[in-house]
C-alpha cells in the first residue's frame, strides 16, 4: 500500500490552496455596492471642497494699528473725512495651504457727484507682513472704485449702508436711472435666467445691485449698459440692459463667471 503522503490527495489540496490568494484579490478588486460607492464619492467631493474652500479671519490688532498709522501719514484728514468717518474694512482670505491675503479698504468722505447721486471713492491697500515694520502697507494694484447711491434732494450726502460701484465710463444719467429701476429690471431679467444654462439655478436667489459698468453692443441693441448683481450665495449675475430713447430693458444675462472675486 502506498503512503498517504505519496497519494494524489495532497497534490489536489495544494492546488486548491494555490487558488485562494487569487480569489481574495478578485474580491478586493470587485466594485463596492452602489450605496458604498456613492458614499465614498460624496466623501471625496466633500474633502475636495474643504481643501478648496476660502478661509477668512478678522484683522489682528497689529494689522489694524499698522494700517491706521500708515493711512494717517498718507492721507490728510480733509480727504479721509476725519476720525469720525475713518472706518477701514478688512478683507482677509486664503485658500488652504496658501498665505493670508490682507486687504484694507477706506472710503473718502461722501460728496455729491451729481444732484441725483452721492459718491465716495473707495481705495484699497494691501499688506506685506514680510516688509519692515513701517513699510508693510501699499496701495493695491486695483484702481480706486466709485461707490454711488441716490441722493436726497437739497440734503448733504452722508454715508450709506448700501452702495453701487460705478464705472466712470458710464454716464451719470444712466447710473441714476438704473439704480431707480434696478428691481424692475432684475425681475424681468429673471425671465431670461431659465433660457441660460449657467443662470437657471440662480433664478430664485436674492440679489443686490453691486455695480454698473459698460456693456458691449449686441445685435439689435447698439446702446447697452451692464448691471452686476450679487446673490446671497456669493455668485454674480451680469445683466445687459438695452437703452432706447430713454427706456431701459433687460436684454440678456450672463452667469458664466459667477464666482464672486474679491477686489484688490
Amino acid at each position: 500500500m502506498r503512503h498517504p503522503l505519496h497519494s494524489g490527495a495532497p497534490l489536489a489540496l495544494l492546488a486548491l490552496l494555490a487558488t485562494l490568494p487569487a480569489a481574495g484579490s478578485a474580491a478586493a478588486a470587485a466594485p463596492a455596492p452602489p450605496g458604498e460607492a456613492a458614499s465614498g464619492g460624496r466623501a471625496r467631493a466633500a474633502a475636495t471642497a474643504k481643501a478648496d474652500a476660502t478661509q477668512t479671519r478678522a484683522a489682528s490688532d497689529e494689522e489694524r494699528a499698522s494700517f491706521e498709522a500708515y493711512y494717517r501719514q498718507q492721507v490728510p484728514a480733509g480727504v479721509s473725512g476725519g476720525a469720525a468717518l475713518f472706518a477701514p474694512t478688512f478683507d482677509i482670505q486664503r485658500r488652504r495651504g496658501e498665505p493670508w491675503r490682507v486687504i484694507a479698504r477706506v472710503d473718502s468722505a461722501p460728496r455729491h457727484h451729481t444732484p441725483e447721486l452721492c459718491r465716495q471713492i473707495r481705495t484699497s491697500y494691501i499688506y506685506n507682513p514680510k516688509a519692515p515694520a513701517g513699510q508693510r502697507w501699499a496701495p493695491s494694484a486695483a484702481p480706486p472704485e466709485w461707490q454711488v447711491w441716490l441722493a436726497t434732494p437739497k440734503v448733504i450726502c452722508t454715508a450709506a449702508r448700501y452702495t453701487t460701484r460705478m464705472d466712470p465710463a458710464v454716464h451719470p444719467d444712466d447710473v441714476t436711472a438704473l439704480i431707480w429701476q434696478h428691481r424692475t429690471l432684475l425681475a424681468r431679467a429673471r425671465l431670461l435666467f431659465a433660457g441660460n444654462s449657467s443662470c437657471a439655478r440662480q433664478r430664485s436667489l436674492t440679489f443686490r445691485l453691486a455695480a454698473i459698468e459698460p456693456a458691449a453692443p449686441a445685435n439689435g441693441a447698439p446702446a447697452m449698459v451692464g448691471m452686476v448683481f450679487e446673490s446671497d450665495r456669493d455668485t454674480l449675475v451680469r445683466v445687459a440692459v438695452r437703452k432706447s430713447r430713454g427706456e431701459y430693458a433687460a436684454w440678456n444675462v450672463n452667469c458664466a463667471d459667477s464666482a464672486r472675486q474679491p477686489a484688490g
